[in-house]
Parts: structure tokens; sequence; C-alpha cells
């Protein structure tokens, strides 16, 4: 049995931000067990959560901190903009509303953040992922166990669904590129860490299951090309001037 002497960070307050279309009671019931499992999840550090919801007509009542209505065509970068206004913290995560946070996840992130002197990081899911490639997704799951996988390759080390960043990092990055509307957003962002020298791993003792697009059923049809495939051209420009 693995033993180990670990000081975790206590009394820690930190934004997390989450972003919601909530179309159906299936969404409801997804985003609830998202912030419900992140509260439960640390006893010694507490979260101060701000939510963007998408469905502005009919906002649901969740248990968050901050809500901020967001209207018109989705555009993710966007909404990120308007939740980082209302950061306030020295640390901000950001994560997608389709996971469950388990017991320490942040204590374990933190500690090795602290220890490896990473600016951002990103936890582990531990089981099988929808979405990544076989290849990636073998690579994820045969990391070794307490340890930092420093890298910037999106899906393996920086995870769009869910990471943290220092907020004198964040500020660096900000704002996001709204003519990234979904897709590419991650690349971008971590092209970005790797232009201004900050350093990012893949945590792997910080353990968060990520089920894996499940948004991708309200893009509209005639907007899914536009919303995906569609942004490589506008990441490559942007590959090029950076």
């Amino acid at each position: 049995m693995e033993v180990r002497f670990i000081n975790f960070i206590q009394n820690e307050i930190t934004d997390v931000i989450f972003l919601s279309n909530t179309a159906d009671k299936e969404t409801f019931r997804m985003t609830s067990d998202a912030i419900d499992s992140l509260r439960k999840s640390e006893s010694n550090n507490k979260f101060r959560i701000i939510l963007v919801e998408s469905n502005s007509n009919n906002p649901p009542a969740y248990d968050v901190d901050i809500s901020i209505a967001y209207s018109g065509d989705f555009n993710y970068n966007r909404a990120l903009n308007m939740a980082f206004e209302h950061v306030v913290s020295d640390y901000v995560c950001v994560f997608n509303n389709d996971v469950y946070f388990k017991e320490s996840w942040y204590s374990e992130i933190r500690y090795h953040m602290d220890v490896f002197n990473l600016d951002s990081a990103s936890p582990l899911c531990p089981v099988p992922q929808v979405g990544p490639s076989p290849m990636a997704q073998k690579m994820i799951l045969e990391y070794p166990a307490a340890s930092v996988i420093i890298g910037y390759e999106p899906i393996v080390h920086f995870c769009g669904w869910g990471w943290i960043m220092k907020k004198e990092a964040l500020d660096l990055l900000r704002p996001m590129p709204e003519d990234l509307k979904f897709w590419f957003q991650d690349n971008h962002m971590a092209l970005q860490l790797r232009k201004f020298n900050k350093k990012h791993g893949c945590v792997t003792s910080s353990h968060v299951i990520h089920f894996g697009q499940k948004s991708y059923r309200y893009i509209e049809p005639e907007n899914l090309h536009s919303m995906t495939h569609g942004l490589q051209e506008t990441f490559l420009k942007k590959c090029k001037v950076s």
C-alpha cells in the first residue's frame, strides 16, 4: 500500500468557472452533479463558483455564487471572457459541466503546482473518456501514479475540459480570442502558455471524471462545422502570428 506524507494547502478559496446550456432535465442533473461533487470534494478548501448559463430565457437555479446570463449565438471564449470579469482569487479553474470531482482533487493539484512550480495544470481522468483517440487514451491511462507530466499537447497534457491556472498567468492570456468560438480554443491556450514560458503539467494524482462531448447535441446541425472543423484555418493563422 502506498504511504504518502503530504502537507496539503488549507483554507484557500478558488474561483471555479462552469459554462452550461441547460436545455433539458438531463443537463440540469449533470451540471448539478458536477457542482455538488465539487462542493463535497474538499473539506479544507472552498470554491467560489461562477456559472455562465446560455439558457437565458429560463435560467435554472444552481448552487453557485455568481450566475451570468449568456444570450445570442454561443461563443465559448466570449462566455469565458464574461466569467473572467468576476474572478478575484489567485487561482482560477475552468471546467466543463460534464465532470465529477473526486475527493481531494484540488488539494492534490495545488500541492503539485507548488512543488513543481507550475503556472497551470490539468487533473487526470482515470477512466476512458468519450473523444480522445485510442492512442491518446492509452497514453493518458498509462501515466504513472502520483506524477506530474509536463507538456503542452492538448488532451494528453492540457485538458480543455478542465484546468487550473494562476491568475497572473491567466491575465497574460486575456481576453480570449472570440474568433475561436469553440474548437481549437484549448490548442490556442496551450500555445500561448508555451509562448509566455508558463509551465503546464498534468497531475496524475488529481482525479476528475470527464464524461465527454455531452454538449454537442445542442449545437444546431447547420452550425456544427463552423463551430468545430471550420475553425482550423482561423487557428492556423493564429499559430503563424504567434
